[in-house]
């Protein structure tokens, strides 16, 4: 009898045990499931922060490194580098890493690399101290153009030439006015809309530089000293005292003369051209390459 309890009581401690490292084994095997849960879903918050690295690179005005960052919390970081690809002047490679640092044990990292495109800086589109497309009437012996021109060109087009469209370009000019608002400062990208049948008359001094476009009829009657680009989307009329130096561009209809009368000094200049259109070249960037690395 006394033997029976014993095996009974053996048997049960056997069963016991058994229980236990059954019991055990579940309670760790969800608990490593819970851990692997955990570690993926913080792995794809890592790389949803890495991709929110080059969201905000690719928003901000002109293209430079961001972070360290926070995005929803302390534990949430993100931060981004901004590289030129050798060998380009519109390529940049953006490498971004996304960290969720989590309360205990090591941190979670996700890399992406983007290759941006920016807008071409090609000044070699503006080979012309003036060009335009109508006939270039010059009156009078004070008129002086420094550097070749061009007429009756009817090569000239807005979006080939700047690397952007006329929408973008006014949709991020620095100043936004119309003929009844021009004013100053003129700098950077200035867009001015003249109303159909009126024309911009620029009577009074003006001392500018960047790209001025104006879009409608122009004519520069006052004492104007500009360094840049200034592209009419109309005719043109210079008779005051006017002195540029960088390209004058004139998109107008084949029966409107471009004139320039009065003391007008124009002067091609590279390095003026070149500071204008790096005004323009971050308005459009568009991602055309993406990888995590």
């Amino acid at each position: 009898m006394d033997k029976r309890k014993g095996v009974v009581l053996v048997f049960s401690l056997l069963v016991t045990l058994v229980l236990s490292i059954l019991l055990a084994a579940l309670y760790l095997k969800a608990v490593n499931e819970n851990q692997l849960a955990n570690r993926y879903i913080n792995s794809m918050r890592a790389f949803w922060l890495a991709e929110a690295g080059i969201a905000t690179v690719k928003a901000n005005p002109g293209l430079s490194g961001v972070g360290p960052e926070q995005l929803g919390g302390d534990n949430y970081t993100f931060s981004a580098i901004v590289q030129p690809v050798l060998g380009t002047n519109n390529y940049w490679t953006v490498t971004s890493i996304g960290t969720v640092s989590l309360p205990s044990g090591p941190s979670i990292s996700r890399t992406l690399t983007a290759t941006v495109k920016t807008a071409g800086m090609d000044s070699s589109k503006f080979p012309y101290a003036i060009d335009t497309t109508a006939e270039l009437e010059i009156h009078g012996s004070a008129v002086t153009i420094n550097g070749t021109y061009k007429e009756e060109d009817n090569t000239i087009n807005f979006t080939n030439m700047f690397g952007i469209s006329k929408t973008t370009m006014k949709a991020d000019a620095a100043h936004l006015y119309t003929d009844s608002t021009f004013n100053t400062p003129v700098d950077g990208i200035t867009w001015v809309d003249v109303s159909s049948g009126h024309t911009l008359d620029i009577a009074g001094n003006l001392n500018g530089s960047g790209i001025l476009v104006i879009n409608g009829n122009a004519k520069f009657s006052g004492t104007v000293i500009f360094n840049g680009i200034i592209y009419v989307i109309g005719t043109l009329t210079m008779t005051g005292n006017v002195t540029t130096n960088g390209a004058i561009v004139a998109e107008s209809s084949a029966q409107a003369d471009t004139t320039l009368a009065g003391s007008v000094n124009i002067s091609f200049n590279l390095d003026q051209i070149e500071d204008a259109l790096s005004n323009v070249q971050f308005l459009s960037k568009q991602i055309v390459a993406w990888r995590e690395a």
